[in-house]
């Protein structure tokens, strides 16, 4: 996953210790000594929007896959499951990280380290309120217990059924901020949140015909 910033004019080129900035057609380039800083473009209500959202989102993605060790389900579905824990939980830390820097309030270490994530709408933290089950590819309470209860092949398939929606609504939520959010690493979180999420709904797919 690429997670960077971005600095300097990428036209420009370090000769000999000093920056040289191709000029405009007709002019002659410029010796800087040190290469231009670009303004990044400010995170936007999108841009908040989406990592608020998607902390929960995730969290919950998690709270599923950890029921699997003990569910009795098969080989593929507990390794699709660790996957899923592997990839989603540095995302966390990651968004909640992203919205410190941005002087908001996010989950702590110690909450994201212990799973106890808040899910609450925005990570319980967000000034517009909701519940949680109204974001897209969210399990109801319902579901969820019932996937706690379930043992053997019917938890393989109810988690698959239930992971491929959770998927499914990340990357709606992906594609939202995409076209609206303005910060570039939350467009390259997002954009590979959708390229894995897009990998693993296939495989899961593939799973749930083969049970």
């Amino acid at each position: 996953m690429l997670l960077s910033g971005c600095s300097g004019d990428d036209r420009s080129r370090q000769v000999d210790g000093a920056v040289i900035q191709p000029g405009k057609p007709g002019e002659k380039a410029e010796v800087l000594d040190e290469a231009p800083e670009i303004e990044r473009a400010r995170a936007n209500d999108a841009d908040v929007e989406f990592v608020q959202m998607m902390i929960p989102h995730h969290a919950q993605a998690l709270q599923m896959a950890q029921l699997a060790p003990d569910a009795r389900g098969s080989r593929a579905v507990r390794t699709m499951a660790d996957r899923i824990d592997g990839a989603q939980r540095p995302e966390i830390v990651f968004m909640a990280g992203w919205l410190t820097d941005q002087g908001l309030d996010a989950p702590t270490k110690e909450q994201i380290e212990g799973g106890n994530i808040p899910m609450g709408r925005h990570g319980g933290h967000g000034s517009h309120g909701g519940d949680v089950h109204d974001m897209a590819g969210m399990a109801s309470e319902a579901q969820l217990e019932e996937l706690e209860a379930s043992r053997g092949k019917d938890f393989d398939r109810l988690f698959l059924e239930l992971m491929i929606m959770h998927h499914q609504g990340a990357i709606e939520m992906v594609d939202t901020v995409v076209r609206e959010g303005a910060d570039l690493q939350v467009n390259e979180l997002a954009t590979s949140i959708a390229a894995d999420q897009t990998a693993e709904i296939d495989r899961m797919r593939q799973l749930l015909a083969d049970l």
